[in-house]
């Protein structure tokens, strides 16, 4: 995971956050920073996009981050287009194999120039990936993301001790578009680390939702000699082992990025419609924090999904 600039960083406590959200919960880790360093179009985690108040304890906020407005317009039309055409003659399914989703379509989102896409060079801040006319805005799309995705939430020391963590080369899986229908469930999981690495990332599209995190019963040890995951929960087992959790607030145009702790020890769900998110709002003149509610209706959902491969 990335660190935050200083300046954003320094943004953020003299707004306040940082007291009214240790305030609210003073049990969470704060030893790291919490929103990430600008990548090409400004793009910035928002503290506010979580809510921590029922945060178990020790919980890593670097882990679970949310970029509002990540994708355009636009681009939103791009992605919707072409999952669109590649999901026209797929039926909605009643039901997945491990159960866990209900009321979906599902469909690969391979782009042209995929050999492009799952080997990104590593490159300078200024540095520009191809802008070939050729390649569709949707493809441009998901390279912009894989591209911020690996600079960003990708490196060395995962943003330990002040330092920027260094963006590697990162292999990719082919994206996947899921079509949740209004009627559609998605229970609590965590995807499968035989199949998948570091992180699960989103795109969210057509609807709002809200993404709530629970401790799994499977603790993440991190890795052993040979570099294979000890302890990591599997797709399936759901069961949580406290009452804490985390809520993450997934407007539209946003990305949500799942790392670390959130990405093996947590699992994720979407809330039914009518739930509701607060927001700790924070005034600057007084620092006080007023929790305010939105009750998200969420409709038909279209999420484009990102994920590593498993270093075996």
């Amino acid at each position: 995971v990335s660190l935050a600039s200083s300046s954003l960083l320094s943004a953020f406590r003299r707004s306040g956050m940082e007291t009214c959200v240790a305030r609210t919960n003073p049990r969470f880790l704060l030893s790291k920073a919490f929103t990430t360093d600008a990548f090409a179009a400004n793009k910035y985690s928002d503290p506010r996009y979580l809510n921590l108040q029922n945060a178990p304890e020790g919980f890593d906020i670097t882990s679970a981050v949310v970029y509002p407005g990540f994708v355009t317009d636009e681009e939103s039309k791009s992605l919707i287009k072409e999952a669109s055409k590649r999901l026209k003659r797929r039926r909605f399914e009643n039901g997945h194999w491990d159960s866990v989703i209900t009321g979906y379509r599902e469909v690969e989102m391979s782009t042209p120039d995929e050999v492009f896409s799952q080997n990104i060079p590593q490159e300078d801040d200024n540095d520009k990936m191809n802008d070939d006319a050729a390649i569709p805005l949707f493809a441009k799309v998901v390279q912009e993301t894989r591209r911020h995705l690996a600079k960003n939430h990708f490196g060395s020391n995962n943003g330990d001790n002040g330092c920027i963590a260094t963006s590697r080369n990162v292999r990719w899986l082919p994206c996947h578009a899921i079509d949740l229908s209004a009627n559609g469930e998605l229970s609590a999981h965590v995807d499968s680390v035989k199949f998948s690495g570091e992180i699960v990332a989103g795109i969210s599209l057509l609807s709002d939702s809200i993404m709530r995190l629970r401790p799994s019963s499977n603790e993440w040890d991190g890795q052993d000699k040979d570099g294979k995951l000890e302890g990591a929960a599997t797709e399936g087992e759901n069961c949580c082992i406290s009452d804490g959790y985390v809520d993450l607030y997934l407007p539209q145009l946003s990305l949500y990025v799942l790392s670390g702790m959130s990405r093996y020890s947590y699992t994720h769900e979407l809330l039914p419609s009518g739930s509701k998110f607060e927001f700790l709002d924070v005034e600057e003149s007084h620092s006080q924090c007023e929790p305010k509610s939105r009750e998200v209706v969420r409709g038909r959902r279209l999420s484009v999904i990102f994920r590593d491969e498993h270093n075996k």
